[in-house]
């Protein structure tokens, strides 16, 4: 039997062909039958070792892996929607060897992030103890510690000594410390290596979060599972200054390989219901990269943790005008005292007419300093944990309270249907989930292209958020088996978010018109990154759209062409020679 700790050369040796059957096994579960896909997984451990060895020596070592997420419905976890997600190949590798001191080093295969980096927890601690005991929410947001967060993250497109990531292993093993107090009782020497591009919205710094929690659930023998993961890692991510979800740790940790997963959260972090569903044969996703980082730079944080706070008071907006007009439209004050997030506002619970006079109800826009006087202490706490400031100046003048409020309803209807179109896998059914997909991208779409490439800003979310177009909305929406009523269900409705970028409304404009493609929509946080295109199965469908983005995107930008299918990989594992995969009862 092969211990979850071996000497970096045995593992190597394990890892190298002939494979014997224990590693089989293994790859297999992993990463499915392709033998090929095989050679490169091992290709990658190999040189992840060999870097171990180069930094730390050829002591025993454990592996931790977490994959890349795809994600169909993103920017929604944490008002409790579903999300539909799955795994992809491409991953981050941990390589973790026992230290006898207190220390944690760590080091980066990929020569743009600085090696060599170390801390202690005790000093972690020790910015801020009387915090520390308080909660975990009262320790990350003293300044102290803020501060100490801020001196490691990078630049935008810093080029080399890139030392953010440590910022995430430190989130990841405080969270931990934290809720098991002294059982992270000594250090760890640790090396991360993987080819998730980072920055491209395929959540490489929430794998690093992941295979660290991983690891340290296995080397200090913490016994938190799966579910109890998924809160705490959500909250691990909130180190580093943003203040989203849980759904990227939870789709690692319970991701199944060939298999979609429609996660559902008690916001913000907690997970409540999990539906997986295969994806249908004669489709694939193809995942292209703009090559424009998103990173989680000091603006990109700002950006994020702006439409997260825009959702708050849309929400409280939307409260504010059910419990003024619930009596007069007849909604149950069950329902009322029942709503606690903006997917509540769903049609199950609600008339679809009067969600759409709910939304007439609040304002396009909102001056910051209308939203101050209406939700004075609201305002100073969520403005100060997202923002590090209460100051009007150095905030944003207004926030688009209609257009996240539609943005977030409509995504929460849209994430009902999405695992019930792949399980139905009709022709009809994934025409409508591609639409779907490009609905989505549209509610953070900034720019629109013609056919002949040229470029104009996109003003649709204006007329679809005027009050003109809401009361057609809410007209058609009672006319059920029409045409009219079809176009007025939540679910198509894109809402705005604009989380995106030119480069990538670019790629979208080029694929969707293509032969094939069903719908495409960017991916993750906005701000740079990857898009998902939605395509019939088909090697000329894929080499079209190839040529095209050639041709008419990487070229013109000088950009090397990277575009990868889909590759189905298991969720989050620490290796070992039987494959065996840690619980997923959920």
């Amino acid at each position: 039997m092969m211990p979850l700790f071996m000497p970096v050369d045995e593992w190597m040796q394990a890892f190298t062909p002939p494979f014997d059957n224990g590693i089989r096994t293994l790859l297999q579960r992993l990463y499915g039958p392709d033998s090929a896909v095989w050679t490169e997984r091992c290709r990658l451990l190999r040189q992840a070792l060999g870097t171990y060895r180069e930094h730390y020596g050829s002591g025993p070592v454990l592996i931790s892996r977490s994959p890349s997420r795809l994600s169909f419905n993103p920017h929604s976890d944490h008002q409790g929607s579903f999300v539909l997600y799955g795994c992809h190949t491409r991953e981050i590798l941990l390589v973790v060897g026992w230290r006898d001191d207190q220390q944690f080093h760590v080091s980066n295969a990929a020569p743009e992030f600085a090696s060599g980096l170390s801390f202690d927890l005790d000093s972690e601690v020790a910015r801020a103890p009387e915090a520390w005991e308080a909660g975990w929410v009262e320790y990350i947001d003293t300044p102290d510690v803020k501060a100490a967060v801020g001196e490691l993250k990078d630049r935008k497109n810093r080029p080399a000594g890139r030392t953010g990531t440590l910022n995430y292993i430190k989130g990841a093993l405080l969270r931990m410390a934290h809720e098991r107090p002294g059982e992270v009782d000594h250090g760890l020497n640790m090396l991360i290596a993987g080819d998730i591009h980072y920055g491209a919205g395929m959540s490489s710094s929430s794998a690093i979060v992941v295979a660290t929690a991983l690891a340290a659930n296995a080397i200090y023998h913490l016994g938190l599972q799966p579910k109890e993961l998924v809160r705490l890692l959500g909250e691990a991510e909130w180190y580093v200054g943003t203040r989203g979800g849980s759904g990227d740790q939870a789709a690692m940790l319970l991701g199944e390989r060939g298999k979609l997963t429609n996660i559902q959260f008690i916001p913000p972090l907690e997970f409540r219901d999990l539906r997986s569903v295969e994806f249908p044969s004669g489709y694939q996703v193809l995942v292209v990269n703009s090559g424009m980082r998103a990173e989680k730079s000091s603006a990109e944080k700002r950006m994020f943790n702006r439409g997260v706070f825009a959702y708050k008071f849309a929400y409280a907006e939307m409260r504010r005008a059910l419990e003024e007009h619930h009596r007069a439209w007849n909604i149950a004050s069950e329902v009322v005292a029942g709503t606690h997030w903006l997917a509540d506002f769903n049609t199950s619970r609600i008339a679809l007419p009067r969600i759409y006079d709910l939304l007439l109800a609040i304002p396009e826009h909102c001056a910051l300093s209308a939203v101050q006087q209406r939700y004075p202490e609201a305002f100073a706490q969520l403005a100060q944990s997202f923002f590090d400031t209460t100051d009007l100046a150095e905030l944003p003048e207004s926030i688009p309270l209609r257009g996240a409020a539609l943005y977030g309803i409509g995504r929460a209807d849209r994430g009902m249907v999405q695992d019930q179109l792949l399980a139905n896998g009709s022709p009809e059914a994934m025409a409508e989930f591609g639409l779907l997909t490009s609905i989505t991208h549209d509610g953070d779409r900034l720019f629109a292209f013609d056919a002949a490439g040229h470029c104009q800003p996109y003003d649709g979310h204006h007329q679809r958020l005027s009050d003109a177009h809401l009361r057609q909305l809410a007209a058609a929406a009672v006319k059920r088996g029409t045409p009219e009523y079809q176009a007025a269900r939540l679910r198509r409705q894109p809402g705005f978010y604009g989380a995106s970028i030119r480069q990538l409304d670019q790629i979208v404009d080029l694929v969707t018109p293509l032969d094939g493609v069903l719908g495409a929509g960017l991916m993750g946080a906005g701000g740079g990154g990857v898009v998902l295109v939605v395509a019939q199965e088909g090697d000329e469908i894929e080499s079209r759209l190839r040529q095209t983005l050639v041709e008419r995107y990487y070229e013109p930008a000088g950009l090397a062409p990277d575009v990868d299918r889909w590759q189905p990989a298991q969720g989050a594992t620490v290796l070992n020679v039987f494959g065996e995969l840690p619980a997923r009862a959920v």
